[in-house]
């Protein structure tokens, strides 16, 4: 008891300390401590205190008794100091506070906004030192960091971020500054202030990412039509956004974070000397001599080594910190939190499979997509720097391959309209020809015969002509309605002379009909004031009666276009990016590309590199490669104009009407007319035969096998941490659940639960109740097709253990002997599997006693385990195509496919000869 009283007191004392402060003289107020006391006195003598008043210490003593220690003590107070502190006076030094506060952020605001520019490039730099020291310590985790850094920096989310992240460490870092008055805390300032500003960057970042969070903020200002009144729940975005941040707890996932920059903070302020010397290791600090050229090199290092070294080393703890306390952080209490999953999991399971749950009671469903959600995130925890890696990767060598792959496609395509038109092989040849009706809809084209651009061109013409001839007819009425009456002189005689152009026969003429009305057009929308009010929506009606009309005009220029349009070849185009400019012509669309490389390309007859790897001092800088489309023109020609170190100047028209003297004596009016003659025998081959596959094959893959074979060496890192990560038994000692943190482990564990879900449906005797902390072995599954279902997941875990690493000269080596086309058959077997188990649940397409098995809610979960049974063989089956990933070899499944591509071309050939053959020639004049 005595030890609780003197809790109490001791909060009395601190309520004395804080409200009542020492007086100065004594005389004033002796009598009233006096007094006071007396009250003590009263209260805590029986208690076992002994209260004295020292007058020269100015303040009242408790002693305790039986020891004749000082328990605590409280200062006398002061009445002119008491009225410092009445309602009033706190009042006014709250209001002085907040007005400097106030005063602190509209500075700190204006600075930042002042000083943008200036802090954007020190950071810019600070962090190229923290992405160079990367690239050289860590170059397997992300081989195009650099990239990522400049793309993110410039664009507008990296502005705004960088803003937010600026102002709001300059306001945390000046009000602690005003505040904080010891010397030895001020070194935590500004790595504290940075934290707040990078916490305060990421979550803005993530709720502007959020439409919700937009359209609740606009309907809160009043700038949409419907009120958050009118709206249900369901439909208000207010809701949803508080529900998913909330409720589904997204904003607790900043947590890990925050713990890391304030950890960050703590570790770069108390060794900031010493820490000092090793972020300059760290983050290659003396690689910013790279990055600033001349009289800026030591400016710069100046600049790295004053405020942006701060900024440098709280970035490159954080993120080294980041990984380990996300890491550790999930383990310790997204672990825990399968304890509670699995307890509710066997309660609603249960109630649904004996009939008690209500049909419209989803909670089981529920409960199950839980589970699958938290297993994923918790495998993908496990494998972060393995996904992040992946991912890194794959963009690394996306723009390379889908480069290489988009142009083998349109070379050979091309190549093959070369030997057409040297060879006379067709009527049809697109090389010498334009596209005056290009965007003119065909009438009556069915959707999906696109390739009858390239087949049978004249065709197309034809149709387009009929949709002109009804959009002349239509016009010439507009010009007879009363709309007309309305126009201009000038624009009556414009649209006069379009239709006169579009009713004229010749394809040229038409074709400069359809020019004239799109610049008709567009000079009625700049000069919207000035024109009638009906020029422009006859321009616009007219227009939109024919399509899309963007006549080309220029020889070769059909085939790049109706390539383009072809379902059939312009899949191996989508997503390839590509240099807008090729010497000194502009190049908008990637067949004006692809066709400008063909003269200006890299020239691998005589050893020039078709992969371009920005390095510097021999490393890789951390940029993608990229694959430059080779060369075919005649050996002889050099061509001035692919050599231009300023911006392109040659509009892309120009490309196909450039008057071009070959060393072989023709003249030919634009490239393709050029390609047609000069592109060397080598690679087009002879009429019989093309040439162009076996070239292609000597010399480009031979280049990029070997820039893959040099990448997997690093690559190879990646895979042996998952190796290492897949088939582990080792458990964190951070995880405080039940789920073990080996993937394979893990994954069985689920599938083997949603296996005994659906046996405890199909078998009424079965009782579905595990314990996650058990082995997923110790789960039983009783029913032969669910066994099956098991099996075959086994078999593709046996493929995957064949992804094996070992040690060679101090370096991972990954041998595998798996391929791609391996893992996609096995995936193929478990999904049949699953859909023999649906069929005999009564829930699959083909099921001979669809519903008689099982009741409504039964269904649904049976339905959702399937669903998650199915996504999760996927996810096992992409592990080994992640090991795949830097294999050239095995993401072309050239084992399976050194046939097989051969037969695609030879299939696509005969297809297109086939519609050739089916279809009727037709002539102008038809």
């Amino acid at each position: 008891m005595p030890g609780y009283i003197e809790k109490i007191l001791s909060i009395v004392a601190l309520v004395n300390l804080s409200f009542a402060p020492s007086a100065k003289g004594f005389t004033s107020y002796s009598g009233g401590a006096i007094s006071q006391a007396t009250q003590y006195r009263k209260v805590l003598e029986p208690l076992g205190y002994r209260v004295s008043v020292n007058n020269e210490a100015q303040k009242i003593e408790i002693f305790d008794k039986a020891t004749n220690r000082l328990s605590f003590d409280a200062p006398f107070g002061n009445t002119a100091d008491l009225r410092r502190f009445t309602p009033t006076n706190l009042n006014k030094m709250m209001r002085e506070e907040m007005s400097r506060i106030k005063t602190t952020a509209r500075s700190t605001f204006s600075n930042t906004v002042r000083n943008l520019p200036t802090e954007s490039a020190m950071f810019f730099i600070a962090m190229g030192a923290v992405v160079a020291g990367q690239l050289i310590g860590n170059y397997s985790q992300n081989p195009i960091a650099m990239q990522q850094h400049i793309d993110h920096q410039l664009s507008p989310m990296g502005t705004f971020g960088f803003f937010v992240f600026m102002y709001s460490q300059g306001l945390t870092s000046n009000v602690l500054s005003m505040y904080v008055k010891n010397p030895a805390m001020h070194h935590f300032i500004p790595y504290l202030g940075m934290s707040v500003g990078a916490f305060m960057q990421t979550y803005l970042s993530s709720m502007l990412a959020d439409p919700n969070v937009i359209a609740c903020g606009k309907q809160m200002l009043g700038l949409q039509k419907k009120s958050i009144a009118t709206l249900n729940e369901n439909d208000d975005p207010c809701t949803k956004a508080y529900e998913y941040l909330v409720l589904q707890k997204k904003i607790w996932e900043f947590a890990p974070g925050l713990a890391s920059m304030l950890l960050s903070s703590g570790v770069a302020a108390l060794g900031q000397a010493a820490i000092a010397k090793s972020v300059l290791r760290l983050t290659g600090v003396d690689i910013a001599l790279w990055l600033t050229p001349g009289t800026m090199q030591i400016k710069g290092v100046k600049l790295i080594l004053g405020k942006g070294l701060q900024l440098t080393a709280f970035t490159a703890l954080d993120l080294w910190l980041n990984r380990h306390v996300t890491f550790a952080w999930k383990n310790f209490f997204d672990g825990a939190e399968f304890v509670d999953i699995n307890v509710r999991l066997n309660k609603e399971v249960a109630q649904a499979k004996n009939g008690t749950q209500h049909l419209q009671n989803k909670d089981a469903v529920k409960e199950i997509n839980l589970f699958q959600q938290k297993m994923t995130a918790w495998r993908m925890v496990n494998l972060a720097d393995v996904y992040e890696a992946h991912q890194n990767w794959s963009e690394a060598l996306l723009q390379m391959t889908s480069m290489f792959n988009s142009s083998y496609s349109f070379y050979n395509a091309f190549i093959n309209e070369v030997r057409n038109a040297r060879f006379n092989q067709s009527q049809n040849q697109l090389l010498r020809m334009d596209m005056p009706f290009n965007g003119v809809t065909p009438l009556g084209l069915e959707t999906g015969h696109e390739d009858l651009y390239l087949t049978h061109p004249r065709m197309i013409e034809n149709m387009q002509m009929d949709t002109i001839s009804e959009a002349v007819f239509k016009g010439d009425g507009i010009l007879l309605s009363a709309n007309a009456k309305l126009l201009y002189p000038q624009e009556y005689q414009t649209i006069s002379t379009v239709l006169d152009n579009l009713r004229n026969g010749d394809k040229r003429t038409v074709g400069r009909g359809l020019v004239e009305l799109n610049r008709a057009l567009d000079e009625a929308q700049r000069n919207v004031y000035v024109a009638s009010p009906n020029y422009l929506k006859i321009l616009k009606d007219l227009r939109s009666l024919l399509g899309n009309p963007e006549p080309l005009l220029g020889g070769g220029r059909a085939f790049g276009a109706s390539f383009e349009k072809s379902p059939t070849l312009s899949d191996s185009l989508k997503k390839t990016s590509f240099y807008r400019e090729v010497g000194i012509f502009h190049t908008p669309n990637i067949s004006d590309y692809l066709i400008m490389q063909m003269i200006c390309g890299p020239e691998l007859e005589t050893g020039a590199s078709a992969i371009k790897t920005p390095k510097v001092a021999g490393q890789n800088a951390g940029f993608p490669s990229v694959f430059l489309p080779p060369r075919i023109a005649n050996f002889e020609d050099n061509f001035e104009v692919c050599e231009n170190s300023l911006k392109a100047t040659a509009p892309v028209d120009r490309i196909y009407n450039w008057s071009i003297d070959s060393k072989s004596g023709g003249t030919y009016q634009g490239f393709v007319q050029y390609l047609v003659a000069e592109t060397r025998n080598s690679v087009v081959g002879d009429s019989a035969l093309s040439a162009f596959p076996t070239w292609w094959k000597k010399h480009t893959e031979a280049q990029i096998r070997n820039v893959f074979s040099e990448y997997s060496k690093s690559y190879d890192e990646i895979i042996a941490k998952l190796v290492g990560r897949l088939f582990s038994t080792e458990r964190s000692s951070f995880n405080r659940g039940p789920i073990a943190n080996g993937v394979i482990e893990a994954a069985f564990q689920e599938e083997r639960t949603y296996l005994s879900i659906l046996n405890s449906l199909i078998d009424r005797n079965y009782r579905f109740h595990v314990q996650f902390d058990q082995p997923a072995n110790k789960i039983p599954i009783t029913h032969p097709v669910l066994i099956e279902v098991d099996r075959q997941f086994v078999e593709l875990v046996k493929l995957l253990r064949e992804i094996k690493t070992k040690k060679i000269a101090n370096r991972d080596v990954v041998t595998s002997s798996i391929e791609n086309y391996q893992l996609e058959e096995q995936l193929t077997a478990i999904q049949e599997q699953l859909t023999v188990a649906a069929d005999h649940l009564g829930v699959g397409e083909k099921s001979a006693n669809k519903g008689q098995i099982l009741n409504e809610a039964q269904r649904d979960i049976a339905v959702t385990v399937l669903s998650h049974l199915r996504s999760l063989a996927s996810e096992m089956a992409m592990y080994g195509s992640i090991a795949n990933a830097v294999s050239w070899e095995k993401i072309q499944n050239l084992k399976q496919m050194d046939i097989e591509n051969q037969k695609i071309i030879n299939t696509t050939q005969e297809k297109m000869n086939q519609i050739r053959m089916q279809m009727p020639e037709q002539t102008d004049g038809e």
